[in-house]
């Protein structure tokens, strides 16, 4: 047993991809003796996530250089940096959607694309890997509309509190809403259109439902330039009860460029080989929304983006008991070159975002 298996006090049978994983970041150059800081618990789901891009990239042509890199990171920080991490999960989940070969580019004078990936009937595609961060800007109204919700919480209150306010750092505009939220009653609603509103609402939720699908629309002022998130506080039902205790949620502006940005710098200039398919694979783990919001804002740009044929947006997920990707894949109808249908046959055109996930406690060898 290795450290870090003896570590996490894995309790899974050999041969499991559970361990399995655990197993090849103990194998990467330099972690033979690592192991976690403390505490443990809160990196347990991580080890998993490196390990599910480890595992399913190692045999890969020029892989050697990144699983160094990453190892190296590793034991210099704990954790290998972002652009390693989203670069080896990006291969793994092309290898889930059925990529048959690939293979790492290696860095050298001229710009080119991070792997070559096959598809079924020798379709090969250039696939350039990005990461989505959150700006400054973001970092601040989610803050302030997290901690707005939390001054308008009242748990006495009998009714849902919701607030569109297109900027929670815009100390006016908050001052205006915490005054007229405390004179309102369920059932009203008060509004500054292109600034902010305020309903109070009765709370059309399960008992123990903290979020329903498709809830609170935009007003229709709410401006199309920017992405729209959500802040919000909840106190926990009690077992068994039946009387749905209220929620506040603060729904916020984020400018777009803050989500097509990492999208645009690629595109803008394309690194893929002339002849072959395109893809951008975005990680969007630090963007909120960035499912949703990256192909509206991306809509008309596709237009002038002829030298792309997609964009792929991906975030790492692990459970105990599963570990996997969201993604959603876009296709570019304007591309100068086309995706693959073996890639886009049933993953394009989707509105919503597909989980792919592995079973930890499936056996080597079992199908994904």
């Amino acid at each position: 047993m290795g450290r870090l298996l003896d570590q996490l006090q894995l309790r899974a049978p050999s041969g499991s991809l559970a361990r399995t994983l655990v197993e090849s970041v103990e194998q990467l150059p330099g972690l033979t003796e690592w192991s976690l800081p403390e505490p443990v618990g809160a990196r347990f789901l991580e080890i998993f996530k490196w390990g599910l891009a480890i595992t399913s990239t190692r045999s890969l042509p020029g892989i050697e250089e990144l699983q160094t890199a990453f190892g190296r990171q590793v034991v210099a920080t704990g954790a290998p940096t972002e652009e390693t991490f989203a670069e080896l999960s990006a291969a793994a989940l092309c290898v889930s959607l059925g990529s048959i070969a690939a293979g790492h580019i290696p860095t050298g004078p001229g710009r080119t694309a991070d792997w070559r990936m096959v598809w079924p009937e020798a379709a090969e595609i250039d696939v350039e890997v990005t990461v989505a961060r959150r700006k400054e800007r973001h970092v601040r109204r989610q803050t302030e509309a997290t901690e707005l919700a939390a001054e308008l919480f009242d748990s006495a209150r009998r009714c849902d509190l919701v607030v569109n306010l297109v900027d929670p750092t815009n100390p006016r505009d908050r001052t205006a809403v915490v005054k007229a939220t405390k004179a309102i009653s369920c059932g009203e609603s008060q509004s500054v259109p292109g600034r902010w509103s305020i309903q109070a609402e009765p709370a059309n939720r399960e008992a123990g439902t903290v979020w329903t699908n498709g809830q609170d629309s935009a007003p229709d002022w709410w401006s199309q330039d920017g992405a729209r998130s959500c802040a919000f506080v909840q106190q926990v039902d009690e077992r068994d009860t039946a009387v749905v205790t209220s929620q506040v949620r603060v729904w916020f502006g984020v400018p777009y460029v803050a989500y097509v940005n990492p999208v645009m710098r690629k595109a803008d200039s394309p690194q893929g080989t002339e002849g072959l398919p395109f893809l951008i694979a975005v990680d969007v783990s630090q963007l909120p929304g960035a499912f949703a919001e990256i192909p509206r804002v991306a809509l008309g740009f596709l237009p002038f983006w002829t030298a792309v044929g997609g964009i792929l947006l991906f975030r790492s997920l692990a459970d105990f008991d599963r570990v996997g990707w969201s993604w959603r894949l876009v296709r570019n109808p304007h591309a100068a070159v086309q995706l693959p249908e073996s890639l886009c046959a049933g993953r394009t055109g989707l509105v919503g975002v597909t989980d792919s996930y592995r079973m930890l406690l499936e056996t080597l060898g079992s199908s994904a």
